[in-house]
């Protein structure tokens, strides 16, 4: 059963700029398969199935790769270039899998931030190209996943907290939050195996991105 969806859903934040394999769209009204162009709405869910992924372009120019088996809620997102910076906000509830996060100008200057949450850990963006991620019992077959969340960055720092402290992720480091337990996040000394999955469908989704580009061009 899906979450409830906050009462002021439907307003529209982004696109859905690009996918591949199953994947589906849920705005509280109806599910549909998306296509180029579909609107995304505060309070929409995208889940994409095992070997399928969404490539999401929000309003401020933030882009989002939904990786495959990963179910993800537009609880907020506020941006409007003249307005008050406080009221800029994003807000992600990732229920599981793993999103890539290429900020745009809504996690820049005195905005007040890009927050990526999980039922465990929240994460925030403060970088330029940054990874969260949350693994389920379900899906700990795959490689050394742990049960839990996990925050990569690629360009920039990040934090991570949880309920038992808060770690700063620096450009090239991995933090893990491990479910249910009153622990500080701790950075890893490498990167979880499932990181080359997740590498492979970001190459994938660039691949395609620059085709459909040119395409338009």
């Amino acid at each position: 059963m899906l979450p409830l969806l906050p009462q002021w859903a439907q307003a529209q934040v982004g696109i859905v700029r690009t996918i591949e394999g199953q994947v589906r769209v849920f705005s509280g009204k109806a599910e549909c398969a998306p296509r180029y162009g579909l609107d995304v709405d505060e309070g929409d869910v995208v889940r994409t199935g095992d070997k399928a992924w969404a490539l999401l372009t929000m309003m401020d120019g933030t882009k989002i790769t939904v990786r495959p088996d990963t179910e993800v809620r537009v609880d907020v997102f506020r941006y409007t270039e003249a307005g008050e910076s406080a009221q800029n906000r994003a807000q992600l509830m990732l229920l599981r899998g793993a999103l890539r996060v290429v900020p745009g100008s809504i996690a820049k200057g005195r905005n007040a931030g890009f927050d990526v949450n999980t039922p465990d850990a929240t994460m925030t963006l403060r970088g330029a190209d940054q990874d969260v991620a949350y693994i389920v019992p379900q899906q700990t077959t795959r490689g050394d996943a742990l049960v839990g969340a996990f925050g990569k960055s690629y360009a920039g720092e990040a934090t991570m907290k949880t309920a038992g402290g808060t770690v700063t992720i620096k450009a090239g480091q991995v933090a893990f939050a491990e479910t249910r337990v009153r622990k500080p996040p701790q950075v890893l000394a490498s990167d979880p195996y499932f990181y080359h999955w997740h590498d492979y469908i970001d190459r994938r989704a660039a691949a395609v991105e620059e085709k459909l580009a040119a395409d338009l061009r």
